[in-house]
């Protein structure tokens, strides 16, 4: 005998067409995004995956612990590491993205600065899945390559539209850690800036961790100023990552 046929809620629908743009999220995150618990968040999950439109997988990444194991997800034997991340199936994206995307893992070097982008997203435009209030970097990886298949300027990590001018869009760029070497950090915000004014955006906002990190943001955006014979740049903007977040995601009203 069969199970009770599984109709996912508006709701449900619209978190599954974010985790598509998103590539995937953490059940962590995906608890924030519905604003209530671990169990409801793996619930959710439970759901997807038996109607064929997920996958779960650990990835271990150096976060925190501890974890434990999952009778749902993981082999009863097994010794987690790291938190269990949602990601959906191939054809489950093309669904919503109306392109295939190819096959897609959640990758320990890139689940940090996914989880962070999509935490700042939800808490600037919560789960609103329209591509003119919010462009993923994957949409844009789409939108925006060229001839040879490939994106032909700088990616942002996003786009979103100003909550108070609609006429401007702003690049989303979120730095975790600083990057070293020679001018690396000064390259990287000169390309974000230029990949921005060739596509008629207002400017860039840098969402920084860590006041070390700004400073050197700080430092990078005073350089490259310089260079180019202004006081500042007027199309650059520097806030801080984490309180962005708590403001956005405190308090969050559950969808369920």
């Amino acid at each position: 005998m069969s199970g009770p046929e599984i109709r996912l809620q508006a709701w449900e629908t619209r978190l599954e067409e974010l985790i598509a743009q998103q590539y995937g999220l953490s059940f962590d995150t995906v608890a924030k995004a519905i604003g209530r618990g671990p169990r409801a968040a793996s619930k959710f999950a439970r759901r997807l995956k038996k109607l064929g439109h997920a996958q779960v997988a650990r990835v271990d990444y150096g976060s925190r612990g501890p974890w434990r194991n999952s009778t749902t997800f993981d082999e009863p034997d097994a010794v987690p590491h790291g938190p269990l991340w949602l990601s959906l199936t191939r054809g489950t994206n093309w669904g919503y993205l109306e392109f295939d995307p190819g096959e897609w893992i959640p990758k320990a070097s890139t689940a940090s600065h996914l989880t962070a982008v999509t935490e700042l997203r939800l808490a600037l435009t919560g789960l609103d899945t329209d591509p003119q209030v919010w462009t993923s970097e994957r949409l844009l990886r789409r939108r925006l390559k060229g001839e040879s298949g490939r994106p032909e300027v700088h990616i942002h990590d996003g786009w979103f539209r100003d909550f108070t001018d609609p006429d401007k869009v702003w690049a989303v760029e979120v730095e975790l850690s600083r990057k070293f070497g020679d001018g690396r950090l000064t390259r990287a915000m000169s390309a974000a800036l230029d990949a921005a004014e060739r596509n008629d955006l207002a400017g860039v906002v840098y969402f920084v961790r860590g006041e070390g990190l700004r400073r050197a943001v700080e430092g990078a955006a005073a350089r490259l100023a310089h260079e180019r014979n202004l006081d500042r740049l007027p199309n650059l903007e520097i806030h801080d990552l984490d309180a962005t977040v708590a403001r956005g995601m405190q308090p969050r009203e559950a969808v369920i």
